[in-house]
Parts: structure tokens; C-alpha cells; sequence
């Protein structure tokens, strides 16, 4: 069986770790036979470089990389893959190979819709505005390609305003788009995380948000959805497939 190492942020948070471990864990219980192994880019251990180190060790032959990322912006395009890099280097017999991110897919739009349910908002309410929150990225399409994610959130629901803020490096920021909303005409204001897992930015996103409207619903991030787990399943799957590796093996 061919290893599936996802690689995490990483955060000073301990909460982020643990939430990335448990989405793993779910996806080890559907996948019992499979070797499912976590890593981080920062800040956490085990590095990318250890792990790949450790497959290599064991005498494996190929790896999938899979990068536990919403959007393809630094990380994705530079860091992960000097450090892959390097470990071919190290490893020159390892075929390292690196998926897609997780990205928009329909599944984790799915799953945003259902954390703000859980929080106790209908989706039969046309009072809600919805201010989805992403990390931001000091490039533009990157966040052009979160904003697009809003609208798609919204279907299905009685939901009638949405916003897209970022709680770094990019603008409008949660209060903005909350006040937003409320010009609009929203009665019911919730911030909903376009994030993985909870950690100090998201904390600091919800503070600034009740500090200026106490009333704001703020719902769960994705790491507790079982869709985290189906997606990283899938892109292991995509990149074997381009890979040339026939899928029975992977099953």
C-alpha cells in the first residue's frame, strides 16, 4: 500500500494539531489497511522532511503528499514543494509524489453550510447574512478564488447576503463585512471560518466580530466534517491515477 502523508500548516495552537489528527483518524477508520501519516510545514513535529524520511526508511518506493490546504497560494506553490524537493534529493529511488489541494471543492462548501446549521441557524431564514472567513493571501487571485466560494454557500438556503472577509493580509476584514451585511439588511449575522481548524487567527477573527456585534453566530471549522477526510481521500486517489498506479491497488 502506497503511504498518504498529509501535510499541515502547523500552528502554535495545540487545538489546530489535534483537529488534523482527528480528521486522519476518521479517514484511517474507512481505510484500515491504508498508511495515513501526518505532517506539518511549521511550527509542529513531525516535519515534512521526517516523515518522508521514515517512508523512505521503511523501503517504500512511491508517497503521496497530500497538502491539508483550502487554497493554492505559497505554501502549496513554494514551500511544500522545496521541501519535497529536497527529500527526492535525499531519496532518489522515493517517488514523491504531490497531490492537489483540498481547494473549493462542493463537499467542504457542503460542510461550511452544515456547521452554520449546527450553530442553529435555518436555512429556511431570509434574515441571514453570511460573512465567510478565510486566512487571505497577499495574492489576488487566491482570494478572488475564495470570494467565489461565498455565492456557491448560499445556495440551497432562504439565505439572502453574503460576504467574503479575511482575517489576514487582505481586505474587507470580519468587521467590515459585517457591517456590511447589516447595511444590507441582514438581521441575522454569522461569521462562518473558511478554515481547517480552530487556532489563535480564528479566535482573534471571532473576538474582533463580537467586540463589534455581540449578537454575531460564529459556527465550527471544517476539521470535524467527515468531508475532510473524503476529500483527502480523493485527491490520494487523483494523483496515483496520473501517477499511472491502477486504482484496485489503492482501494
Amino acid at each position: 500500500m502506497i503511504p498518504l502523508v498529509a501535510v499541515a500548516h502547523g500552528s502554535r495552537d495545540p487545538r489546530s494539531a489535534r483537529a488534523m489528527a482527528a480528521a486522519l483518524a476518521a479517514l484511517r477508520d474507512r481505510h484500515p489497511d491504508r498508511e495515513v501519516r501526518l505532517a506539518f510545514l511549521d511550527l509542529n513535529t513531525p516535519s515534512v522532511g521526517q516523515v518522508v524520511d521514515a517512508v523512505a526508511a521503511e523501503g517504500h518506493r512511491r508517497v503521496v503528499v497530500v497538502p491539508l490546504l483550502l487554497g493554492s497560494a505559497f505554501h502549496a506553490r513554494v514551500d511544500l514543494p522545496a521541501l519535497l524537493a529536497e527529500a527526492r534529493v535525499r531519496h532518489p529511488r522515493l517517488d514523491v509524489v504531490q497531490a492537489d489541494v483540498l481547494g473549493a471543492d462542493d463537499r467542504l462548501v457542503s460542510a461550511v453550510r452544515e456547521t452554520i446549521g449546527a450553530a442553529g441557524v435555518s436555512r429556511t431564514d431570509p434574515s441571514v447574512g453570511v460573512a465567510l472567513c478565510a486566512v487571505g493571501s497577499r495574492r489576488r487571485d487566491a482570494n478572488a478564488a475564495t470570494a467565489a466560494i461565498t455565492p456557491r454557500l448560499l445556495r440551497g438556503t432562504a439565505w439572502a447576503w453574503g460576504r467574503t472577509c479575511f482575517a489576514t493580509a487582505a481586505a474587507p476584514t470580519v468587521v467590515d463585512a459585517l457591517a456590511d451585511l447589516r447595511a444590507a439588511g441582514a438581521s441575522t449575522l454569522v461569521l462562518a471560518p473558511w478554515m481547517l481548524a480552530p487556532g489563535l487567527l480564528w479566535d482573534r477573527a471571532v473576538a474582533a466580530a463580537r467586540a463589534e456585534f455581540p449578537e454575531v453566530v460564529c459556527s465550527g471549522t471544517l476539521a470535524d466534517s467527515p468531508a475532510v477526510g473524503f476529500v483527502v481521500d480523493e485527491r490520494y486517489r487523483q494523483s496515483l491515477v496520473h501517477a499511472g498506479v491502477a486504482s484496485r491497488r489503492t482501494a
